[in-house]
């Protein structure tokens, strides 16, 4: 890519090129930051920004994968955002105001945005993982372009299926493994689908619609173990019961990626703690999306989290 880079701007560094990170960056761009601010977006994953809630419609069949992309690598060129795709920030030194990649390379900043979201919760089960700390075949999560490219693999000449998690992803995970022919079970620990949004009146109502489609619903069911010594044979739980499937998603919710915020200092919580300007104790270090905590809240809906992009343009674009 030419540089385009001009040395009288300032310095914008974002961490995390998802949809909250990347949906800032568009605010900022919307605000007139584009002729005050260089920026530059580290990306963990080696491509544009794309839309996760679509990722069950690419398991599905009914998206392709490149339907689901909000911008994809050529909208960062035309609005000359140097994107490190494929990049992980490793640190960042405040007091030389520098995030460091992985690879040691440092990039200054004058305005740091951390939106390095979530990751999938991971409950504590014995055989999830073989000795090198990988997981165990036929073991997966459901979160990114490369997670359903796993899953769709591996799922070629398949029967069964289980999903841990009777969240919405879950059960959209679960819609998405019916497309392979397989026969899915959801298993939940708790006593109602969705618990976040639905009552449990609610939830039942649910259970009896995802299982008049083909989805097998097991509820209170606490999984202990996944079985089988080379790849997944199925699952064995608190009460003594087992089930058979030659493959598990893991949907148990999300953890806040707030590591490299905690390794410079900044105060850490649930999340990277923020005021009302979506700023940390750090006047220059701001974040945003599923990894900050606003008043004791972290949040995993697009709507607040737009609206939390706005709220961080808006100040960090003031004359």
């Amino acid at each position: 890519m030419p540089d385009v880079l001009k040395q009288d701007k300032r310095k914008l560094v974002v961490i995390g090129n998802g949809m909250a990170g990347a949906r800032t960056v568009e605010e900022i761009l919307a605000r007139g930051g584009g002729e005050r601010f260089d920026i530059t977006i580290f990306g963990d994953e080696p491509t544009g920004n794309y839309n996760r809630i679509l990722l069950s419609n690419v398991l599905n069949g009914s998206y392709k994968e490149d339907e689901i992309f909000l911008n994809p690598l050529d909208w960062y060129r035309e609005n000359h955002i140097r994107l490190l795709a494929g990049t992980r920030a490793a640190g960042i030194l405040r007091r030389a105001r520098l995030v460091f990649a992985e690879d040691g390379t440092p990039q200054p900043y004058d305005k740091l945005i951390i939106a390095t979201g979530s990751r999938p919760f991971l409950p504590q089960m014995e055989g999830m993982t073989m000795p090198d700390g990988k997981f165990k075949p036929g073991v997966f999560v459901f979160r990114t372009l490369e997670d359903c490219r796993g899953i769709a693999a591996y799922a070629q000449g398949k029967t069964s299926a289980a999903v841990i998690g009777g969240g919405l992803l879950g059960l959209e995970a679960a819609r998405g493994l019916q497309n392979f022919g397989l026969e899915v079970n959801v298993v939940h620990l708790g006593g109602h689908l969705m618990p976040q949004q639905l009552d449990p009146s609610a939830g039942a109502i649910l259970k009896t619609s995802m299982e008049k489609l083909g989805v097998k619903v097991l509820l209170k069911k606490n999984t202990t173990a996944i079985l089988g010594q080379d790849h997944v044979l199925g699952l064995r739980f608190a009460d003594g019961s087992t089930l058979e499937c030659d493959m598990v998603v893991i949907s148990a919710g999300i953890k806040a990626n707030w590591e490299i915020a905690a390794g410079c200092g900044l105060p850490i919580e649930r999340g990277i703690v923020v005021d009302d300007q979506m700023r940390t104790d750090d006047r220059d270090i701001y974040a945003v999306g599923e990894c900050a905590q606003h008043r004791g809240q972290t949040y995993g809906l697009v709507a607040p989290l737009w609206e939390q992009a706005k709220v961080l343009a808006d100040h960090i674009t003031e004359k």
